[in-house]
């Protein structure tokens, strides 16, 4: 009796997992039909006609429209993010397989992701709508791109990371089994550099959102237009004074912040944690309602099955026999010889450009230009080393706490997400306000405005560097008795001191883009002006002076370049030799 009392529940409990597993299938299939209908639904508005001189400045701030802009924009964000993925792929693939190109790519990004949004915004947009005339799609375009500056930069570093830091042995693997490229990337590359990648894109993300009201309302000639979007809807919020709309706006742009972080990050990380390397501690994994339903569903190994199945057919089809290398007989001189005459026509070809760009300058705004810019960068910079200085004050230690404690950390790290991707922006125009109200200047409250949207790269890194500090020297400390203030000394900020040089590197960009629109708020029909780089920037992109944008964004990039080569290389180099764990 008792084998078949045990017979009859295990066919229950099958009977339960199939019933699961359909429930499951039957959610999923739902959540996809429902996907494709908003984004059938979403992708209307692309095909209408476009003509700048009618293009509206502000859109209708009526409630009932902002799930249609929501949506508009979240297509917008997720837009960028493949894109950003891919470019990650490619060029960091790139720049860590051919020395050559990595000479090249890795100083090129370091001035790319030194040229702040609205500079890329303002160089690009004629293109954009050139290519697509007539329609709206040249203007999502652009409006996409300037998410797309945002997020890759980090993106993009991060995956180089990864591959520089495979593991030797499974290098070695890899060419030992003769894989191609191809098979090469998918069984190594993307695997190793799947955990890294997940967690710095939902950084880029956030960060993504920061932007939107300056990539939703975009100056065209002279002329402003506004895409359909809750940035743009924030914009005219604050611009018609409105702030009940504008509250409506930042709620529902919360909603949609915790929707995505639930829907989409939530299970990415869950998933992602099977690609970490080394000795984790995994007693306490991510864990997610939604991963956990795609788990149970069949569809997901279906769709997986078939995408491997489309890349066996593109390995069959672009992969060749491998062949021995053939002898050249050129000799080395001769390549020398090229070499140098490549480098020089580059060198002429770069000092070609930077003369006419020089003499476009003096023609459209004036050589003096960049002396005024000089002397304002001086002025951002100053805030953003009091942000770095407070940030760090305040962050470190929150962070040491958040990181040492790993409940708290499961606590705390969602809600650090959220604050994260909240833009700051949204709430600038309360700021606005509350300055009006008590008088004090936005000299003073552009610092604050600008830490609103960098801070939390420094809290999100000192968690992520105490949370890896070996338990054995935690117990060594304690079994030590080493007091407090010992232990930080000897043993925590030596081991986060990598970590905060990361999130400060992050943080310091962040404030120089965020000074853009932190240096220049409005609310109502009155506008606060700071003394700044940043503000030099929007007031010559709103005003289409495009010398004067040329200026702003050559002077930001050099303080950015400057700082990164005489101060955070330094440090990352006294982290490495003196601070490293290794």
């Amino acid at each position: 009796m008792a084998t078949s009392g045990l017979r009859r529940y295990s066919g229950y409990d099958a009977t339960l997992r199939v019933r699961d597993r359909r429930r499951a299938d039957i959610a999923v299939f739902a959540g996809i039909a429902v996907l494709f209908w908003l984004l059938a639904s979403l992708g209307q508005g692309l095909t209408e006609p476009f003509d700048p001189a009618l293009a509206p400045a502000a859109v209708a701030t009526d409630p009932a429209l902002l799930p249609a802009y929501a949506g508009r924009s979240l297509l917008r964000m997720f837009a960028a993010l493949g894109a950003s993925t891919l470019f990650a792929f490619g060029v960091a693939l790139a720049a860590a397989r051919l020395p050559r190109a990595g000479r090249l790519i890795l100083p090129a990004l370091d001035v790319l992701q030194s040229v702040p949004v609205l500079g890329f915004v303002s160089v690009t947009i004629g293109f954009w709508l050139a290519l697509f005339p007539g329609t709206v799609v040249g203007l999502e375009l652009a409006a996409v791109f300037a998410i797309f500056t945002s997020q890759v930069w980090n993106m993009t570093f991060a995956f180089y990371q990864s591959v520089i830091t495979q593991p030797r042995d499974l290098v070695e693997a890899s060419r030992m089994l003769g894989l191609t490229g191809w098979q090469r990337f998918w069984t190594l590359d993307a695997p190793h550099g799947a955990f890294p990648l997940v967690w710095n894109g939902m950084m880029s993300f956030g960060g993504g959102w920061f932007f939107l009201i300056a990539s939703e309302v975009v100056t065209v000639g002279h002329r402003t237009t506004a895409l359909p979007g809750i940035g743009s809807y924030a914009a005219a919020a604050a611009l018609r004074a409105e702030p009940a709309r504008l509250l409506l706006a930042a709620g529902v742009l919360v909603v949609v912040v915790v929707g995505v972080n639930f829907f989409f990050w939530r299970p990415l990380t869950a998933w992602a944690e099977r690609f970490r390397g080394g000795d984790v501690d995994v007693s306490e994994p991510q864990r997610s309602i939604v991963f956990d339903l795609l788990r149970r569903s069949a569809l997901p190994r279906l769709l997986a099955t078939a995408l491997r199945a489309g890349s066996d057919a593109i390995e069959r089809t672009f992969s060749r026999p491998a062949r021995a290398p053939r002898r050249r007989a050129s000799p080395q001189r001769r390549r020398r010889i090229i070499d140098r005459a490549l480098a020089a026509l580059a060198w002429a070809l770069l000092a070609w450009g930077l003369i006419a760009m020089l003499g476009f300058v003096a023609a459209d705004a004036g050589l003096e230009q960049f002396v005024l810019a000089g002397a304002l960068g001086a002025a951002t910079c100053a805030r953003v080393l009091v942000l770095l200085v407070f940030g760090t004050v305040i962050w470190v230690p929150i962070g040491v706490w958040i990181g040492l404690h790993p409940r708290v950390t499961r606590v705390a790290q969602p809600i650090v997400q959220v604050l994260a991707s909240f833009p700051a922006n949204f709430l600038f125009p309360f700021f606005a306000l509350a300055l009006l109200t008590t008088g004090v200047s936005l000299d003073l409250g552009g610092i604050l405005l600008m830490s609103l949207g960098a801070q939390w790269y420094i809290l999100f890194n000192v968690i992520a560097g105490a949370a890896a500090i070996p338990t054995d020297l935690r117990e060594a400390a304690r079994s030590l008795r080493l007091g407090r203030l010992t232990t930080w000394r000897t043993l925590v900020l030596p081991a986060v001191f990598g970590s905060w040089v990361t999130g400060a590197l992050t943080a310091a960009g962040g404030a120089w883009n965020a000074s853009i629109v932190a240096e220049v708020v409005s609310y109502g029909g009155t506008t606060l002006t700071a003394t700044g780089l940043g503000a030099y920037i929007s007031e010559a992109t709103a005003q289409g002076e495009f010398g004067r944008v040329l200026v702003g964004v050559l002077v930001m990039s050099a303080f950015v370049v400057s700082f990164n080569r005489l101060v955070w290389r330094r440090l990352y180099a006294l982290a490495e030799s003196r601070f490293s764990l290794i």
